[in-house]
């Protein structure tokens, strides 16, 4: 009995450390982004004549759980299955497959990163093929670090 206990212990050590140091590769875009650019089988989906006068980008959506990214197109939404490809030398690339004949194949990942202050940034996405492009961007702000408040006691 004192073996399996040991048994026991020893694997939960052992999964807590691999928890810890565990480092995933890749990029994770999930999340609400603003769109700059959408370019469909050569056709100038957005900006339009009324991106123009209203101010108002429409949101690109990926989501993490069902790893699908949701584009608005012309008042309807176009969903599509994505997947993460390895990455060669730091060149990401990503597999859709969507109803769209224009999202389906491999598209090349850009990510640009802009520092406008302190702790905020700018970051930029395309995805890329031949007769595609999607560019989205989302402002991301990190919030100072703050200490723990101190407990009575403490020094």
């Amino acid at each position: 009995m004192k073996w399996f206990k040991r048994l026991i212990i020893s694997v939960l050590i052992l999964l807590f450390f691999c928890i810890l140091l565990y480092k995933p590769d890749g990029i994770n875009l999930e999340g609400n982004w603003e769109a700059k650019e959408i370019v469909l089988d050569n056709k100038k989906i957005y900006p339009d004549l009324l991106a123009t006068i209203i101010d108002f980008p429409p949101q690109i959506i990926i989501n993490g759980w069902t790893k699908s990214i949701t584009i608005p197109v012309e008042r309807n939404n176009i969903s599509a299955s994505l997947q993460y490809v390895e990455s060669i030398k730091g060149n990401y690339k990503i597999k859709l497959s969507s109803s769209e004949k224009s999202l389906n194949g491999t598209f090349d990942l850009i990510v640009d990163t802009l520092d406008i202050g302190p702790q905020a940034y700018i970051v930029n996405v395309k995805l890329k093929s031949n007769k595609t492009l999607i560019h989205f961007q989302r402002t991301v702000i990190i919030p100072p670090w703050k200490p723990p408040f101190p407990k009575r006691g403490q020094v």
